[in-house]
């Protein structure tokens, strides 16, 4: 069964709502594990069987939101050639969280999805369908 990782930092809940939402489109199609988690708990085991990866984190003070950075490094450190990556995240005027997420996942060798999902302050109603469709759409590529 292919696994789907979302995993996420997020300061307001902002991002934590983009990220439940594209969990939401990818359980719609069957034969789909999804592991969704928060960046403070999760680990690299939760990624290494995953065929898509996406990474969300939000943008504070004209940076990625700190608190992904442990998680990163720890990605780092294993293979993920190959593995497809999605890049998701809110932010205020800025955003510069979704472009340094899609660096390092290029730079870990990732076949990443373009240009990322953002929704500006607290995701709309449109910016939730476009998670859920996203989700839906990997798990789709996944499977098929």
């Amino acid at each position: 069964m292919p696994k789907m990782a979302i995993i996420y930092a997020s300061g307001m809940g902002r991002t934590k709502t983009m990220a439940e939402a594209i969990a939401n489109g990818a359980l719609t199609i069957p034969g789909i594990e999804v592991v969704i988690k928060d960046a403070y708990d999760a680990s690299p085991d939760d990624v290494l069987n995953a065929a898509a990866i996406a990474l969300g984190g939000s943008t504070y003070n004209y940076k990625l939101i700190k608190s992904m950075d442990p998680y990163l490094k720890e990605l780092a450190k294993l293979d993920l050639k190959g593995r497809v990556g999605v890049a998701f995240g809110s932010h205020g005027w800025s955003g510069e969280g979704v472009p340094t997420i899609i660096a390092r996942m290029k730079s870990f060798g990732m076949l990443v999805i373009e240009p990322g999902t953002t929704s500006i302050q607290v995701p709309s109603k449109e910016d939730i369908e476009k998670c859920f469709l996203l989700g839906r759409t990997v798990a789709m590529g996944l499977v098929n």
